[in-house]
């Protein structure tokens, strides 16, 4: 399967269980991976035939700019379900990193993968 990766989208959004976390924006650092069949894209170059990986980047801004979850894992959930909307997306793969998550470390990191 041919992919495509965004990496490195850093964002400011309210994520968190703590009352300080519900009272400003911390910032995450999204990657996404998407799993799709680039072949047709690459012999028409034809955005039609592949996804338009800035609206996707713009979705996903979006998406964590608005929100508001208590948890890393539910707004990689959002993030996977927007993914799989597009048609030809069969596969996603969405890592968020927290560098406030994490009182002794340089930060949390949480993964997750979503498949039609």
């Amino acid at each position: 399967m041919d992919k495509i990766l965004i990496e490195n989208i850093a964002v400011n959004a309210i994520i968190g269980t703590l009352p300080h976390e519900r009272l400003r924006r911390q910032m995450l650092v999204i990657d996404i991976e998407i799993s799709l069949d680039l072949k047709a894209a690459a012999e028409s170059d034809d955005l039609f035939k592949s996804v338009d990986y800035s609206e996707i980047e713009r979705r996903t801004v979006e998406i964590a700019e608005t929100s508001s979850f208590q948890l890393l894992e539910a707004l990689a959930g959002a993030l996977g379900k927007m993914l799989l909307s597009y048609d030809l997306v069969q596969q996603a793969k969405v890592s968020l990193f927290k560098a406030a998550g994490s009182a002794a470390g340089k930060g949390v990191r949480v993964i997750m993968e979503f498949d039609k």
